[in-house]
């Protein structure tokens, strides 16, 4: 197991970005203030980019996860040791994997038991094409507005509790990011809150919609809003991780794809 210049992996990543968002994000904004992962590594066989490989991500709160994109038992068995080396330096340790019969694996077991585990229900989504979003008519009563220079807006002030975090989200945002809000008349009735923190993709963090006026589709409405205003402005849209069936259904009905889904569990040293 050789580890991989993060530069060249980030060019071999590139050549499909949107579906390899996430980890380009990642490589490019790992240790900036403000951004919750702290490093993360590559591994391969022959310290060369490629599809089978095993990554060290460690976050801020010294939680690491390692993810095994391989099937290849040599490199699984170097990740093992590495893990083992640093383990007791981690408050958290998981394993993020694309089958759950990984855990099943003799090689898993011989070194490691799962103290909690939890199986990705939800997938993640992205954009592959422009000419995959519906052209949908919205209703009369509403209108979307579009809200930039966030951290000086009125919007930075409001109730966490009450809107589902959103002066967290501008204050620890970028000045890229956007707001994009849905009203009946005078009333703010939901949001859909996307960042930009790598190149030309806005990636939402947040789809929010009042309880008393859930069950219309205005998370919907603000999800199509927001993808058909990305291409029409030379951005890409990237829905990211759907955290609920509703949210799902949300990113299949507006024309987001499945991409990914892997499944988690917090692992031990098995002591013999």
């Amino acid at each position: 197991m050789i580890e991989v210049d993060n530069k060249e992996f980030l060019v071999f990543f590139e050549k499909d970005i949107v579906k390899n968002f996430y980890v380009c994000d990642n490589i490019a904004n790992a240790g900036r203030d403000g951004y919750g992962i702290k490093n993360i590594k590559f591994f391969t066989d022959d310290g060369r980019p490629s599809d089978s490989y095993v990554s060290l991500c460690e976050n801020v709160w010294s939680e690491l996860t390692v993810s095994f994109f391989t099937t290849d038992f040599n490199l699984l068995e170097d990740a093992f040791r590495e893990v083992l080396k640093t383990f007791k330096n981690y408050s958290v340790v998981r394993f993020g994997v694309n089958a759950l019969d990984f855990f099943n694996m003799d090689e898993f077991k011989q070194y490691f038991n799962i103290t909690a585990s939890y199986e990705t229900e939800y997938g993640v989504f992205a954009s592959l094409s422009s000419d995959t979003i519906p052209q949908i008519s919205y209703p009369s009563q509403i209108e979307i507005k579009i809200q930039d220079k966030l951290k000086n807006s009125a919007y930075a002030e409001f109730s966490d509790k009450k809107w589902d975090g959103l002066a967290s989200q501008i204050k620890y945002g970028n000045d890229n990011d956007l707001l994009f809000l849905l009203f009946e008349g005078e009333q703010l009735c939901g949001y859909l809150f996307a960042n930009n923190t790598y190149k030309n993709i806005y990636d939402i963090s947040n789809v929010f919609v009042s309880k008393k006026k859930r069950g219309n589709g205005y998370g919907r409405y603000l999800t199509v809003f927001f993808a058909d205003y990305c291409y029409k402005n030379g951005f890409i849209p990237h829905y990211g991780t759907a955290v609920s069936s509703y949210s799902e259904k949300v990113a299949l009905s507006s024309g987001f794809e499945e991409i990914s889904r892997t499944h988690y569990a917090s692992v031990e040293v098995k002591h013999n």
